[in-house]
């Protein structure tokens, strides 16, 4: 049976997009967030009305063409997010932060948020956390080499530095410090040296500093202990307003960490790696699912 025309045109006008098969309409639009829709009907200058209107409506409408997408990507893979599932989501929300559903509505409305908006954002995050779980973190494969760049470029926030063990001798003049270096070379202990000729306060314990973090000591230190092996000596360096030398005793590399830091940068580097596979993958299915905006091809006027 055909609908009558005028029936027919006034339920294709409500029709504000086609995503695959499936559509959006004026009332998903108007529905996401109604407070704000309502506020906007009520200013009273019209012009200004219709301008804020359509740019309200143009938002929303390509939110809510992205979370489409989303969406049928996800069935495609043969995954799915039930109404059911996000009200018990919201519910445990709501639970874990000790109010009701009604209370619940108003915190979020306070976030700038409604309801309807926050339920897309969740059922978002289930659809990610499965695309994950699913689809992406089983073909993930970690390298040493990973972490080893990670560490690279990012050492400074998991505190991973190359540390050093090593001793200290600081005089006044480049002179004096080469002397030093040079009966150290020929056979001289390097505590005994410290101990005689050191202005540092670690003379007395023969020079010895302990394990030293490079992200903490002067420029010239740090280059000068970088260049260095274990067991050997320093290039004579500029040490605030002294020259020194540093004895090597050991050596900890940037790339030794505890088991905990190591899950930490897994677990930074499979978020990266997620990331940019979801983008690539949504990119895909992007390319598949046509999208037909009413205000672009079809729409009754």
């Amino acid at each position: 049976m055909m609908l009558p025309y005028q029936l027919k045109a006034e339920v294709i006008g409500k029709i504000e997009a086609h995503v695959g098969n499936k559509i959006i309409t004026s009332y998903d639009i108007e529905g996401l967030d109604p407070a704000t829709y309502k506020k906007l009907l009520s200013i009273p200058d019209e012009e200004t009305r219709n301008i804020q209107l359509e740019q309200y409506k143009s938002q929303v409408l390509n939110f809510l063409i992205e979370a489409v997408i989303m969406e049928t990507a996800a069935e495609r893979e043969g995954i799915k997010v039930t109404d059911a599932e996000i009200d018990r989501a919201v519910s445990e929300i709501a639970a874990n932060n000790k109010v009701s559903l009604e209370q619940f509505e108003k915190m979020i409305a306070d976030e700038g948020l409604s309801l309807t908006q926050y339920r897309y954002q969740i059922k978002g995050q289930i659809i990610q956390a499965r695309i994950r779980s699913q689809i992406f973190m089983p073909q993930v494969v970690i390298t040493e080499e990973d972490i080893y760049n990670m560490v690279d470029e990012k050492g400074d926030e998991y505190s991973l530095k190359d540390k050093y063990k090593t001793k200290l001798i600081t005089v006044q003049s480049k002179p004096e410090i080469n002397k030093i270096i040079k009966n150290i070379k020929q056979g001289a202990d390097f505590s005994d040296e410290a101990v005689k000729n050191s202005l540092d306060v670690s003379a007395a314990d023969g020079g010895n500093i302990g394990w030293v973090d490079v992200t903490y000591v002067p420029i010239e230190m740090e280059k000068a202990l970088e260049k260095a092996q274990k067991g050997g000596l320093t290039e004579p360096f500029k040490y605030n307003n002294l020259w020194a030398v540093c004895y090597v005793d050991d050596f900890m590399s940037k790339y030794t960490m505890d088991n905990e830091t190591e899950s930490k940068i897994r677990d930074a580097i499979g978020e990266a790696l997620f990331a940019k596979s979801v983008t690539e993958w949504l990119q895909k299915h992007k390319e598949t699912i046509i999208v037909l905006k009413a205000s672009d091809r079809f729409k009754v006027k």
